[in-house]
């Protein structure tokens, strides 16, 4: 018995003892949680690279009791740590009016509790925006190793892509009735480097919890890779596998969330860099749902959300900006002692995404901005916040979309103090969609989209077509110009006989028969006039569409007699919806004939 336990490494918190078990396939030691017990059994038992025969031990690993558990955690945050199974379809971005097919992956979630209007309490599930995107079917599942393995439907109650967090209404509240919830720690704590942690999910491998440990290794604005947007992120060196993902970053002091895991680094020469969610992102996203859902949290309490999830949204600047490092750029702005960032470019569509109108940006291009909110920026445009050091971005995170913060700027060697409205952030080339239908319009056989990071994904960043990809890194938001509408695909019909077919290089438009195009609404809204005009006089008329290709400009043309006729042909033969376009812009065209009539 002591040979064999030697051939063993030392696991902390175990306890090694001899039973009997029957071994595996090739005789391969067999291990197992268990009492302790000794006695021995003929097995065949690899040891030291010699086979041998006959009573010899077999030695099987006894977990650390429950009890040790709690002293050293505070209590065992398994028990609130569920499996998530989401049944998915992607939608199809290059071929917009198809989806993608069926598909299944798991994700882990934390169990807490939500105090919901009038004081209610519910019990849901918090995890990552990205383990249940494009769902379809939902359903949770407790450790089978320590609990029945029944499955339950589940609901996305809200959710917060940019900040890559999701909450999960259970249709069944009996069943987390048993369930002691995790506590989230409070928005002032923010882990310290070297601080102990315990990353608690379900890996790919089983479907029992697991538990990995390490020690946070950075606190530091990250690159969210669900969303492509800069945000606080902890840095640790547990591991965070496939699965893990969702499920929370706990203190092995205290069992509270700390952090809920996201994504992991992954490059040639690089190990143990998993990133989490922090507290104060998680509980500004908390506190901004309960807000929301208001009243709607009582019927939440005892019944399923409604099919449309809440949908939250984080703040943006609304501009580029460098930082003033160089002494040299320092001087050139006369800033004497002050410091701040530069803003190198201020992004406005002249109206929200709700269509209302914006009023003129407060910040300009070549404004030094010195303090965000309170905050005093340095030239990196790092601050104070929590104790320590960080980019103003995990400031501005903490604030919701809407709301007018105070910031001092440096312009024409004055000191300007202005207030600020926050806005959701937009691009000329849309990213981070998800749970939403690509939209797009057919006319003749062509086409049209919006250009996204979405549908770029077709390609690695090397093989994009260079227009687009310059679109997509340096593409600016402007009121004359809010989408890049592009010409994905051309369906081969005799109204556009004598172009290539299928994807024909996604040339992007400029113009319909001299018109600058602003949008996609704004190309559905010229083509409509010009074939009302056409209609009007009897006389022959073409749609000209002027695109620019990587290659350079081009034209193509469409004849408007037998247009209705050719777009029932190609929606027939091809399978598109008989509007020839996507069920935004029906809604759109309804609304307008609503507004006329």
């Amino acid at each position: 018995q002591a040979q064999a336990a030697a051939h063993l490494p030392p696991i902390a918190g175990f306890l090694y003892a001899c039973s009997s078990v029957q071994p595996r396939i090739g005789g391969m030691m067999a291990w197992q949680a268990c009492g302790v017990k000794a006695c021995s059994a003929p097995v065949i038992l690899r040891l030291g690279g010699s086979c041998r025969r006959g009573p010899v031990p077999i030695v099987r690993r006894c977990f650390a009791s429950s009890d040790s558990v709690a002293s050293s955690g505070g209590r065992d945050p398994r028990d609130a740590v569920v499996k998530i199974f989401n049944t998915r379809q992607r939608p199809g971005w290059t071929v917009p009016w198809q989806d993608q097919p069926v598909e299944s992956s798991t994700g882990s979630g934390a169990v807490i509790e939500m105090r919901l209007g009038q004081g209610r309490e519910t019990r849901m599930v918090l995890t990552a925006a990205h383990v249940i995107a494009d769902t379809r079917y939902l359903q949770v599942q407790r450790s089978t190793d320590r609990f029945s393995g029944e499955k339950y439907r589940a609901s996305i109650a809200a959710v917060c892509h940019e900040a890559d967090l999701a909450l999960l209404h259970v249709h069944d509240q009996a069943s987390l009735a048993e369930i002691k919830p995790l506590e989230v720690a409070p928005t002032a704590e923010l882990p310290h480097v070297f601080d102990k942690v315990r990353v608690v999910g379900y890996p790919v491998g089983g479907d029992a919890c697991s538990i990995t440990e390490g020690v946070v290794s950075r606190v530091e604005v990250q690159e969210y890779s669900h969303s492509l947007r800069a945000g606080l992120a902890l840095t640790v060196d547990a591991a965070i596998n496939s699965g893990n993902s969702g499920g929370p970053l706990v203190d092995a002091a205290t069992a509270n969330i700390v952090g809920v895991a996201f994504q992991k680094l992954v490059a040639r020469g690089v190990e143990l860099q998993g990133h989490a969610v922090p507290a104060p992102l998680i509980q500004r996203f908390l506190a901004e749902v309960a807000v929301l859902l208001g009243e709607e949290g009582v019927a939440l309490a005892e019944a399923p959300p409604p099919a449309a999830p809440l949908c939250l949204r984080l703040p943006s600047l609304g501009c580029d900006y460098q930082s003033l490092e160089p002494p040299a750029l320092r001087r050139s702005l006369g800033l004497g002692r002050r410091s701040g960032i530069l803003i190198s470019r201020v992004h406005t569509a002249g109206f929200t995404e709700e269509g209302e109108a914006t009023p003129e940006p407060t910040m300009r291009r070549g404004d030094v901005l010195l303090e965000f909110n309170g905050f005093a920026l340095d030239e990196l445009g790092f601050c104070s916040l929590f104790g320590r050091r960080v980019h103003f971005a995990a400031a501005r995170d903490l604030c919701i979309v809407g709301q007018r913060v105070p910031i001092k700027v440096w312009r024409d060697g004055q000191e300007l103090a202005l207030e600020h409205t926050l806005h959701a952030g937009r691009y000329l080339v849309a990213r981070g969609q998800f749970d939403v239908r690509p939209r797009f319009f057919m006319c003749g056989g062509l086409v049209f989209q919006p250009l996204s990071h979405e549908y770029l994904q077709g390609w690695s960043s090397s093989e994009r077509p260079p227009h687009l990809q310059n679109l997509f890194l340096r593409g600016h938001l402007t009121p004359e110009r809010t989408e890049a509408v592009m010409i994905s695909t051309i369906l081969a019909d005799e109204a556009n006989a004598g172009y290539d077919s299928g994807w024909v290089g996604a040339p992007v438009v400029q113009a319909v028969n001299g018109q600058t195009i602003r949008n996609m609404s704004h190309l559905i809204e010229v083509v409509a006039a010009e074939r009302a005009k056409a209609a009007a006089t009897g006389e022959e008329s073409f749609l000209a569409f002027d695109v620019l290709m990587s290659s350079g400009p081009f034209r193509l043309v469409l004849p408007l007699a037998g247009l209705d006729d050719a777009n029932a042909r190609v929606c027939s033969l091809y399978g598109l919806p008989s509007e020839c376009r996507s069920h935004h812009y029906v809604l759109e065209a309804e609304a307008a004939a609503q507004t006329t009539a």
